[in-house]
């Protein structure tokens, strides 16, 4: 089996422990031991859904905080130069590897155009 190393930054790495070493004693408590004689195939499969579960929220923090910080030029109309308002928000959700994500999408209006759009610029896309 190919080993997966993931490049993080050493700042991120240091982090990883301590919350590694959090997560632990929330799922054996005390001091993040597992019970003597749990098999490895449990311990791995608490470390994954914790790992995808931590994806996933990060995938969703990150594109719920990024369409609540909407820039300028995100809102002009390619062609005409129209700004475009902002008149709510609508439900977004994608499927992921770790898990559905949702946020909520920036509604816009077009009011010469009579038109709604969701400025796409440098969101969350596949």
């Amino acid at each position: 089996m190919a080993r997966n190393n993931p490049k993080v930054s050493p700042e991120v790495a240091v982090e990883l422990v301590d919350l590694a070493r959090q997560m632990r004693q929330l799922l054996y408590g005390g001091d993040g031991v597992p019970e003597w004689g749990t098999k490895f195939s449990r311990i791995e499969a608490d470390a994954l859904e914790v790992g995808r579960e931590l994806s996933r929220l990060i995938m969703e923090q990150s594109v719920g905080e990024q369409a609540e910080r909407l820039p300028s030029p995100a809102l002009a109309e390619a062609g005409s130069g129209e700004l475009a308002a902002v008149i709510g928000t609508q439900s977004a959700v994608i499927e992921t590897t770790a898990g559905e994500v949702q946020w909520k999408q920036p509604k816009t209006r077009l009011s010469q155009a009579r038109r709604d759009f969701f400025p796409s610029g440098q969101s969350a896309r596949r």
